[in-house]
């Protein structure tokens, strides 16, 4: 190797030892300022802001519309469909026609019976008249005893109490199938019996087609074939199941904000019309539940039996007042209380939150939607006793201790935790916000 060569390799090494012992120091020099010299980061805490507005208690629930009226319509007699003029969703008025059946022969010869039975039970009165009439003349010129003439109009009253059990059970038959004028006057044949509207409303289902034959709603074993079920859609409730845990708080005539599911832009109105007196486990659940009936105020020709629906039933409204989050509002115990396994039941502690310095100027155009989450350190909260109202799973009604656009910590108990200095678990800082 020659000179030049050597000298050129020492010169490198000698680069390489210093380049070493620069890094050396200046990671030294590093850690002797982390360790001794380096400021650590101020903790900061989020705050909110006390906003004005509703504070409602609710509870929440869901349910499904069904007619308060709703009737079964039946043929009287047993027969065969042989006109239906009505479809499923149509509305019909009382009285109005909804099928025609060609009744059972059976049938016919039943009410063929009872007219025959009339115009014998007419024949034996006429008889029966004209003979106390000739015996009643024997009575007066003492020809004939009087307990014999007393059994003959006594036999006559008779007749004609039968004559008239006849013409109503005739007059019963008749009705119950619907004949015209014309068919009463009509004693050797009935062609078709008219099946009417009880009540006017929708058809909410038809249950038979043409040709069907249907069993007599008077059937004491079959109760009879369904033919129409007609509802009346001027009274809509809604029917919901109530746990055991909230139906202590329901009473009838409590304001309820309802949405249907088929119109979650519209809120409609009700209240509370009844509760069950007795609860109803459902299979395969350990939950006890109350069925509930809610009406509507509001008709909306919309709604549907069996939608479904959520409601809110209103417990406690309280409009324009003071509110925080429920994170920035913490029950105070004493030490010892505190300690203790158990709370002194119905005993409440004090209610308190920390106050921050005055709202910048600008925090009041933020809105009232909005709360302010400036962060801010320990030192700069101030605890302060309050007078709550209304308490829901969300807001808090401040009625004294602090007014609306006042800043407060959003998570009072991280506060209270670090000015006591009790520990908390590790965690990602808290965010403040207004509910």
């Amino acid at each position: 190797m020659t000179e030049t060569a050597k000298r050129k390799k020492k010169k490198r090494g000698l680069k390489l030892r210093i380049g070493l012992a620069v890094v050396v120091l200046a990671a030294v020099g590093a850690g002797v300022y982390f360790k001794f010299f380096r400021t650590p980061p101020v903790e900061k805490f989020a705050t909110t802001r006390v906003l004005k507005g509703s504070v409602i208690d609710k509870l929440a629930e869901t349910g499904s519309i069904q007619l308060v009226r709703t009737v079964e319509v039946k043929s009287t007699i047993a027969g065969e469909v042989r006109q239906l003029p009505v479809e499923a969703g149509e509305v019909v008025t009382e009285g109005q026609v909804l099928a025609i059946i060609e009744p059972d022969p059976t049938q016919s010869l039943q009410l063929y019976q009872k007219r025959s039975a009339v115009d014998q039970a007419r024949i034996q009165l006429k008889e029966q008249e004209q003979d106390v009439a000739r015996r009643k003349s024997l009575y007066e010129r003492n020809m004939l005893s009087a307990e014999e003439y007393e059994k003959n109009a006594n036999a006559l009253t008779q007749i004609r109490n039968q004559l008239r059990l006849a013409e109503l059970e005739v007059e019963v038959l008749e009705a119950k199938a619907n004949l015209s004028p014309q068919q009463k006057q009509n004693t050797l044949r009935t062609d078709e019996v008219k099946i009417v509207a009880p009540i006017g409303g929708v058809v909410i289902r038809r249950g038979v087609e043409i040709g069907e034959v249907v069993a007599s709603g008077l059937s004491s074993f079959t109760g009879g074939t369904t033919m129409f079920e007609i509802g009346d859609p001027s009274q809509m409730i809604i029917k919901s199941e109530i746990s055991e845990v909230d139906v202590g708080r329901l009473q009838v005539g409590q304001p309820v904000d309802i949405v249907a599911d088929a119109f979650p832009d519209t809120t409609y109105h009700g209240r509370v019309r009844w509760v069950a007196p007795v609860g109803e486990k459902k299979a395969g659940s350990t939950l006890i539940t109350f069925e509930t009936e809610i009406e509507f105020l509001d008709h909306e020709p919309r709604l549907r039996q069996g939608m479904s629906c959520d409601v809110d039933i209103v417990f406690a409204r309280h409009d324009s007042t003071a509110y925080l989050p429920t994170e920035a509002v913490l029950e105070v115990f004493p030490e010892d209380q505190e300690q203790a396994q158990e709370k002194v039941k119905g005993q409440r502690g004090r209610l308190v939150a920390y106050l921050t310095p005055s709202a910048p100027a600008d925090s009041a155009a933020a809105g009232p939607a909005k709360a302010v989450t400036d962060s801010l350190t320990l030192d700069q909260f101030t605890e302060v006793d309050l007078t709550i109202g209304l308490e829901t799973s969300t807001r808090t009604e401040v009625l004294n201790g602090l007014q609306a656009g006042d800043r407060v910590a959003a998570n009072a108990k991280q506060i209270r935790d670090k000015k006591t200095g009790k520990a908390l678990p590790p965690g990602p800082p808290s965010t403040g916000g207004g509910d």
